[in-house]
């Protein structure tokens, strides 16, 4: 398809101008600043229309600020339009557009209403205001309509070429022809190339904030998290709270530390090897897809966003638990993709099956929600692939049962782990009581509040509730609730959500919203700070009380060298003005990522890539996680997905054989 700018008759120029005026103006419309009765007491007519229009200016006006944006935003539109107005489409290619468009209007809407209210109420006070969010749902939706359009017709019509003669490694009768081994080979080179200045500028590497508590248990010292003691360094030396395993891995890299007096040497040689096995795992994603027939300009795209946007390096070291589990979930996805691209013919190589055993094992024993993906992808595959079920149940259920009744079980108690508590599942329904109780407490009954009580602390949850984050709340889950007292509980919250169900609604946007709405000025997510241990004590009340573990962490910091702290300053400076450029900052924002799978499904779903679309249902099953997890908004929870946008968005544009 060639992109063409000629509307198929003169009267749409017409009709794209109008478009990218409406759906400007309705972009622009400040859903904070529409006080109707301010309005009304400048205006000496009370016509709908005159309260319409005042309110609409006031609306506009106070988006001065960022005029120029919105004025090319009209101009794209403008072009987006006259484009899409070139071509005919299909009822399919429409439908779907439209779907996902109004989808996208009302995240935008979540994103304006909740990052700056609890409650939609504000925002649908009167039918005035209702309009405007009608028109600020509408602009946005058209904006995604164009787009989604446009790249569909794109991939149909087929803009984005297999291959070029110029770039391609592959043989059209002139060149070489690489082998997936020699692709695998050269991706790890050039990843390491790029991200070898990150390991020297950052070095020793970057802990998250969970490690000290990981290291104490290490240690076999007694333990807090969320409050809560949860081991006692004597009958319980860890907690599954953080992964047992990557407990013992950087215990084990810290004592070899130790060894040597020199803790830097510890953190060094974990961060080096984790970033090897991501290089390796990125490399594996990226020459699977290569195999596949995936174009090789496409993949080079690929390639060049793993090695040049710093989110992917910068997680490659992090000593963290999410950094962990995303190493073992794209191996993983290596052998799911090797699954669905075979259509289940690689099932039949033992050597494959055991490889999937120990990944899903090592999946599942790196992260709790590891288990919970691999059991959805074998639901799917045992139906989707009749004629191998018993070699798919050999390599996906036996390492989901090993994890579950050997691992969690008799290991546990061998090894002296801790369970996690059931409050870790149950954030969402938590979160909707604590909210109907701080606007409903009043229509709660005495035999309600005895069973919420049973559970939860009653008295403080109501003033604990946090919209983005369920901590607070869970905290006061009470750990001898029996199973009859949960079943009671849930009762209760059943029949609260049939009486108020939009505060159930909006206690669940209120914590997830930032996972699927796009936001450009959200700059978090990484973690930079080498003091994690001075950090951790000057945090907690309970570890200042005790010398020994004061001087155990103090023993185990990380120290950067006085002369090497300036690089790395500036290193840090220099991330943060990366993070705000466009492209790179999609990387960082949890909505952006979503959008750009769900970019990447629809693309699929246009070439009639049904089983393409299959293969990255893992993908979206970290989405699903995430809008179970406690806290809104965080990078380091969707960052599995994060590592699989550039493969996935390869292997969306780019042409495959036609009998994949």
């Amino acid at each position: 398809m060639n992109i063409l700018i000629k509307p198929r008759k003169n009267r749409y120029i017409i009709y794209a101008i109008i478009i990218a005026l409406f759906s400007t103006i309705g972009m622009q419309i400040s859903l904070l600043h529409t006080n109707i009765g301010k309005v009304l007491e400048k205006i000496e007519y009370d016509s709908v229309w005159n309260h319409m229009m005042s309110v609409l200016r006031i609306s506009i006006t106070r988006k001065s600020d960022v005029l120029l944006f919105y004025q090319i935003a009209a101009a794209v539109i403008f072009i987006i339009f006259l484009i899409v107005f070139s071509y005919r489409f299909s009822v399919r290619e429409v439908v779907s557009a439209g779907l996902l468009s109004i989808l996208f209007g009302f995240t935008m809407w979540f994103r304006t209403v909740f990052s700056h209210k609890e409650s939609w109420n504000y925002f649908v006070r009167n039918s005035y205001v209702k309009v405007l969010n009608g028109w600020y749902i509408l602009g946005y939706a058209l904006l995604a309509f164009g787009i989604f359009l446009l790249v569909g017709k794109a991939v149909t019509g087929h803009c984005i070429k297999q291959e070029s003669s110029k770039d391609s490694l592959r043989s059209r009768g002139k060149g070489k022809n690489y082998s997936a081994k020699t692709v695998f080979l050269i991706c790890m080179a050039v990843l390491i190339v790029f991200w070898l200045p990150y390991y020297i500028v950052f070095w020793p590497g970057f802990q998250h904030t969970d490690l000290p508590t990981q290291m104490l248990q290490f240690f076999h010292i007694r333990t807090r998290f969320q409050g809560r003691v949860i081991t006692d360094g004597i009958n319980i030396f860890y907690s599954n709270d953080h992964p047992f395993l990557q407990t013992m891995l950087v215990g084990g890299a810290l004592k070899l530390g130790l060894g040597v007096h020199n803790i830097n040497f510890g953190y060094a040689v974990y961060s080096f090897i984790q970033m090897l096995l991501f290089i390796v795992a990125f490399s594996g994603i990226l020459a699977t897809l290569y195999h596949f027939k995936v174009s090789v300009f496409i993949l080079k795209i690929s390639l060049c966003l793993y090695a040049i946007v710093p989110v992917f390096p910068l997680y490659a070291l992090l000593i963290g638990g999410d950094s962990f589990f995303s190493v073992f979930y794209l191996f993983y996805m290596v052998g799911i993709l090797w699954i669905f691209y075979t259509k289940g013919d690689i099932l039949k190589n033992n050597k494959f099956i055991i490889a999937m055993i120990i990944e899903i094992i090592l999946m599942s024993t790196s992260k709790n929600q590891g288990v919970y993906v691999a059991a959805a992808v074998f639901v799917l595959c045992l139906i989707y692939f009749k004629r191998y079920r018993i070699r798919i149940s050999v390599c996906m259920l036996i390492p989901i049962l090993l994890f579950q009744f050997v691992y969690c079980g008799p290991f546990f108690k061998i090894a002296r782990v801790g369970t996690t508590g059931k409050q870790e599942a149950l954030s969402v329904c938590f979160q909707q009581t604590a909210r109907y109780i701080k606007y409903h407490g009043d229509e709660v009954t005495s035999q309600e509040k005895e069973a919420i009580n049973k559970v939860l602390n009653y008295d403080v949850i109501g003033e604990k509730y946090d919209p983005n984050l369920s901590d607070p709340v869970k905290m006061t889950f009470k750990l001898e609730a029996t199973g009859e007292d949960l079943k009671n509980y849930f009762a209760v919250w059943l029949q609260m959500g049939l009486k108020h169900p939009s505060e159930y609604i909006q206690s669940f946007i209120d914590n997830t919203y930032g996972y699927y709405t796009i936001s450009f000025d959200n700059h978090k997510g990484v973690y930079f700070k080498p003091e994690i241990m001075n950090f951790y004590i000057g945090k907690r009340d309970w570890v200042k009380k005790d010398k020994h573990i004061v001087e155990l962490l103090r023993k185990i910091q990380a120290e950067v060298p006085e002369k090497r702290k300036p690089i790395r300053e500036n290193g840090v400076q220099i991330i943060k003005v990366i993070q705000k450029v466009p492209i790179f900052n999609c990387f960082f924002n949890p909505g952006t990522l979503t959008w750009l799978m769900v970019m990447g499904f629809f693309v699929l779903w246009t070439k009639r890539k049904y089983n393409s679309m299959l293969a990255f249902l893992p993908v979206f099953l970290i989405f699903g996680v995430c809008l179970l997890s406690p806290k809104n908004n965080n990078l380091r929870y969707i960052y599995p997905l994060c590592c699989m946008i550039p493969a996935m968005l390869a292997a969306a544009f780019g042409e495959k054989n036609p009998d994949l």
